[in-house]
């Protein structure tokens, strides 16, 4: 327990869950009464990036010479990711848009995380929500859409192995 909590701390865990808390609560404000898939997609975006700054550590040869077993620490850190992001956005959308969402961008912030260091973990998720902002892409796509599971799965799996599997990029 203790070496989770120090884990949680060494990768601001507290500082960015309530960042992404106040930010569903703030999009939950100025989301309009009309339907429209791009908030709750919003909200995904807003908590999985918020959440996400944390996947690399402060020191990176602090974290290559410790003796923990780091791919389980990772792989944890995503989950912990995806279902954070679930339970703060669950009531904006069903159930099966908000799990879609928030795992392809948690793998699209673990894919951030092992190209650019856990800093730099948002601009991919924030990149594939600008995109969905003016198309429509696998974010947006109905709840029951196949090629948008496809797409979800490919983001949530690639970037999580490559996430886990690998050492993240320093933090520059």
């Amino acid at each position: 327990m203790r070496a989770l909590l120090l884990y949680a701390r060494s990768r601001q865990v507290p500082a960015s869950a309530l960042a992404a808390v106040v930010c569903c609560l703030l999009v939950r404000v100025v989301t309009p009464s009309a339907p429209d898939p791009r908030w709750p997609a919003l909200a995904i975006t807003a908590a999985v990036c918020a959440l996400a700054t944390g996947l690399s550590g402060q020191d990176a040869d602090l974290d290559r010479t410790a003796a923990w077993p780091w791919p389980l620490y990772r792989l944890g850190h995503v989950a912990a990711i995806t279902v954070v992001a679930v339970v703060l956005v669950a009531g904006t959308a069903p159930l099966p848009f908000v799990l879609r969402g928030c795992i392809g961008m948690a793998g699209l912030a673990a894919l951030g995380a092992a190209f650019f260091g856990g800093h730099l973990a948002w601009p991919l998720p924030c990149a594939a929500f600008a995109v969905t902002f003016f198309t429509d892409s696998w974010l947006v796509a109905p709840p029951d859409s196949v090629q948008a599971g496809v797409v979800m799965v490919a983001f949530g799996v690639a970037g999580t192995a490559v996430y886990v599997l690998f050492q993240p990029a320093l933090n520059l």
